[in-house]
């Protein structure tokens, strides 16, 4: 898939240097990555075609688990912020973020925290010192209140100057050209809303039509299959 990227607290100068390696492989996983649509299940949306952050999520795991990435655990003094990172390897961290918009600022208090306490985690040879969190342009059709990229850029924008961060953050939005007519991607379905069994899964081409909006990021797609 196309990405946009936007960097905070210096993550260009780290990225470009000491965890070049490490972006390169994201990068590569980011790149190789389909998109991946789902039906939707709210109310009035019937059935509408929607980014799918189950399967997306399981793809970029398992991607970078092939060049030794894996989930970290969260310190017990700070499991009130979750379980674990999606990712981590040597000195970055790493959050698939496709849940409600409020989890990115949970995911860069609790990075924050370790970082400046100089705290190597279980699964890392040193204590953190960059985070990556991967979320999908408002472009994309998705479940009410789940973050997108331009809301979590314009956020951290917002407070940018208030912030006295230790650790850099490089912010992906997973996008599609804002020209595109029509798109291939893989239609997954699952046996509730909830559920992470996918029933079914095939490759579809999608037709895409665009309209103007008024919150922040611009045009949003409708992406319907093409028949």
């Amino acid at each position: 898939m196309q990405f946009e990227v936007h960097d905070f607290f210096n993550a260009d100068r780290f990225f470009d240097t000491e965890g070049k390696r490490e972006w390169r492989e994201i990068e590569g996983a980011i790149s190789q990555l389909k998109l991946q649509l789902q039906p939707s299940g709210q109310d009035g949306l019937g059935g509408q075609a929607i980014f799918d952050p189950k399967a997306t999520n399981k793809i970029l795991t398992e991607s970078t688990a092939a060049h030794g990435w894996n989930k970290i655990p969260v310190p017990e003094t700070l499991r009130a912020f979750g379980v674990d990172w999606d990712a981590g390897k040597n000195t970055v961290l790493a959050e698939w973020q496709f849940s409600n918009y409020p989890f990115l600022w949970n995911n860069i208090i609790r990075s924050q925290v370790v970082a400046r306490r100089g705290q190597e985690l279980e699964g890392m040879g040193a204590p953190p010192k960059a985070l990556i969190v991967v979320t999908k342009s408002g472009c994309l059709p998705a479940s009410q209140s789940t973050l997108y990229f331009e809301q979590g850029k314009s956020q951290m924008q917002s407070v940018l100057e208030s912030l006295d961060l230790d650790i850099a953050i490089r912010l992906v939005g997973l996008t599609i050209p804002h020209d595109t007519q029509t798109v291939n991607a893989s239609w997954n379905t699952y046996k509730g809303r909830t559920s992470r069994s996918s029933v079914s899964s095939e490759e579809q081409t999608f037709q895409v039509t665009w309209r103007d909006r008024t919150r922040v990021g611009g045009r949003i797609a409708t992406i319907a299959p093409a028949f």
